[in-house]
């Protein structure tokens, strides 16, 4: 084996030493006695359970300013959902399934919250505001079927698509926090036309 095949494979079994992932059966060694909290039964069983948590979680000052802040950066509404009920399921508020049941409550609840401190917000990687390509007349007519898709999906009979009729109250009584309006150093942008707006 030539000196050089004999560097890159040392490389190579460098490089895996440093990796730290589980190996393949190690859950089945970890102690019964003391479960991740993903491996016990979860806290919340149901959507309206879940959402009530989320939404009081997600209210908290400081919560709510980081929530508003990141979306005024550019986070997409959909990661940040995706961070919020993954970071609940390691907790072990829920279980995969519902927390798939939980994404769409979630969005609408974190866009709601975007518009009341005015803020712009992306819903996924893709949705880039800064794009002027699109005929104007385009875009105003896919935002018009979002805004009827947004409204049909929240007035929905189906519970799984919709937010309870107590948590759309509080979240249209919802005050900003005082210190979200006083940061100076943070410009929020333009408002952007509400998904939410009813009809």
């Amino acid at each position: 084996m030539a000196v050089q095949d004999e560097i890159k494979n040392q490389e190579i079994l460098d490089y895996l030493g440093q990796m730290n992932g589980p190996v393949p059966g190690q859950s089945l060694t970890s102690d019964p006695d003391n479960p991740y909290p993903w491996e016990k039964p979860p806290t919340h069983t149901t959507i309206n359970s879940a959402v009530h948590a989320l939404f009081d979680f997600m209210t908290e000052e400081e919560t709510y300013v980081e929530i508003v802040s990141g979306l005024g950066e550019g986070m997409p509404v959909l990661n940040l959902a995706e961070t919020l009920l993954e970071d609940g399921f390691y907790k072990g508020a829920w279980n995969t399934d519902l927390m798939l049941q939980l994404l769409e409550p979630t969005m609408y609840m974190l866009m709601s919250m975007a518009e009341k401190a005015g803020v712009t917000y992306r819903l996924d990687d893709e949705d880039d505001p800064e794009i002027e390509d699109a005929d104007p007349q385009d875009e105003l007519a896919t935002l018009q079927g979002l805004n009827d898709i947004a409204r049909n999906r929240i007035q929905s009979e189906n519970p799984v698509s919709q937010l309870p009729q107590e948590i759309q109250q509080e979240l249209d009584d919802f005050e900003v926090p005082e210190s979200l309006l006083a940061k100076p150093s943070q410009e929020l942008p333009q408002e952007s036309e509400s998904l939410l707006a009813r009809g």
